[in-house]
């Protein structure tokens, strides 16, 4: 090995040493956790990169339903995103600016902007892929 070599060699190392996973979120909310005010909807959104709000509605079979699938994919991906749920009637001026008119209703946010809502039940599968996508979009794999 030549010292051009072994200088290339030196800085492959650095640079590999380097590439840690990028820091997706500063603040971490509990998979589930049911936002009180419009203070913690802000704090959950711009806490990470990447937050998922599901709207419900108390009386909604559809939301109860949705919310273990909800719970779980989010434990799953907690590390990389916000898993959060707003009660509509609590939020109902955020659920009317983004244009929700029904219950489950999960925004996906990047950097505090909405990009993508997925409407009504999803199951386990439909849930993780829309979960992934939306990770994928944001550069926020592991």
């Amino acid at each position: 090995m030549d010292e051009l070599d072994r200088i290339l060699w030196k800085k492959a190392v650095e640079l590999t040493r380097a590439k840690d996973p990028p820091k997706c979120c500063t603040v971490n909310y509990p998979p589930g956790h049911v936002l009180r005010d419009v203070a913690q909807f802000k704090n959950a959104v711009m806490g990470c990169k990447v937050a998922f709000v599901m709207f419900f509605g108390k009386t909604c079979p559809y939301c109860a339903a949705f919310d273990p699938i909800f719970r779980q994919v989010g434990e799953r991906y907690r590390h990389m995103a916000n898993f959060v749920k707003a009660d509509i009637e609590e939020f109902y001026h955020i659920a009317a600016s983004l244009g929700i008119m029904a219950t489950p209703t999960t925004v996906a946010f990047i950097n505090g902007t909405p990009v993508e809502a997925a409407p009504g039940f999803m199951t386990a599968p439909q849930f993780r892929t829309f979960v992934e996508s939306v990770l994928e979009h944001a550069s926020c794999r592991s």
